[in-house]
This record gives structure tokens, sequence and C-alpha cells, in this order.
């Protein structure tokens, strides 16, 4: 192959790379997406707001005090028919939707207590708490805690000393993502 001949050839090389490279350059495209996005504030407050002890409850050597997140009370029980009992609102005052992450715990009473103690947690209408229950951003779900001395005990199966009980009752509420 002769000189002419070779820069004939590279001519045309040069000439269908640059044909090419024109020719995907008009063929490409770039997308770009553009947007504005806007987050509003939240808050999370779910929280106790009411205690109302109930008629008929036995005085409580300390009333039922209410915390954001506890209500403490102690109260004695002389005799089989006596019990305190109180409902509690507990408040979503916060912008995101609750629910309980987990089944409320229950504690505080022995087997051996449970004989002639009855302690329940339900919402006040009676139904069980459980785990999934919804609490929507402002809105209020109200629970009732009683503890009361069975009458139906039997004479063996009451106690022969003064008992102290440590009751616990605890909700656990995390973001419904639903």
């Amino acid at each position: 192959m002769n000189d002419k001949t070779k820069n004939y050839v590279i001519a045309i090389l040069l000439l269908l790379v640059l044909g090419i490279s024109v020719g995907y350059a008009t063929i490409g495209t770039n997308l770009r997406i553009e947007g504005t996005s806007k987050i509003n504030s939240t808050s999370w407050n779910v929280k106790f707001s009411a205690v109302n002890v109930t008629d008929g409850s036995v005085t409580a050597t300390e009333a039922a005090t209410l915390g954001d997140t506890l209500i403490s009370y102690d109260v004695t029980l002389a005799k089989p028919g006596d019990f305190y009992e109180f409902t509690a609102t507990v408040a979503n005052t916060g912008s995101i939707n609750a629910m309980l992450t987990a089944a409320p715990t229950i504690s505080g009473v022995s087997s051996e207590q449970q004989k002639y103690v009855n302690y329940t947690v339900t919402y006040s209408d009676g139904t069980t708490i459980a785990s999934g229950d919804k609490l929507a951003s402002g809105s209020t779900k109200d629970v009732k805690v009683r503890i009361e001395y069975k009458t139906d005990v039997e004479a063996s199966d009451l106690p022969d000393s003064n008992q102290t009980l440590n009751l616990v009752f605890g909700m656990s509420y995390g973001q419904d993502a639903s």
C-alpha cells in the first residue's frame, strides 16, 4: 500500500469516527427531574392527661397522682369487697398518630395474692387493651384501673399478714405507620 492510499484510508477512518461521534451526540439525551419538597413540623406527645377516682373506692393513703407517663397511688384494702378504681385518660396531643407497640404490661400481684385480689386494666368500656390499638392525633382513650379485694374468697385463702402490692401497668406507644 502506498502513502497516498494510506493517507486516504486514514482520512476516511477519521471521518467515520467523527461521524459516529456526532451521530451519538445527537441521539444521546440527558434527563433531569427537578422539584421542591416541604416537610411540615411534627410533634410526638402521648401522655396521661386526667385521672378520676370512681365513687365508692376506698380512700387512698396516697391518691392517684398524675404524671405525663406515670400514675402512682397507694391504697389499703382492709376487707373483702374493698376496691380502688380510677379512670385515666390517655391523650395524643401530638401531630403523629400513635399505636400500642406491644401488649400492655400488668404486674404486681403474685399467684398467691390472686386468690384474694383482682387487678384489672381495660378500656373504660370494658374492652381489652391490645398491641396494635391505635390512638389518632388529637384524640383520647380512657383506661380503667381497678384493684379489689375479692368477696368470694375461701377462709383458707385469706392472707394471714398485711400484704403490700407494687402494682405496675405499662403502655408503650410508637408511631402508627399505617
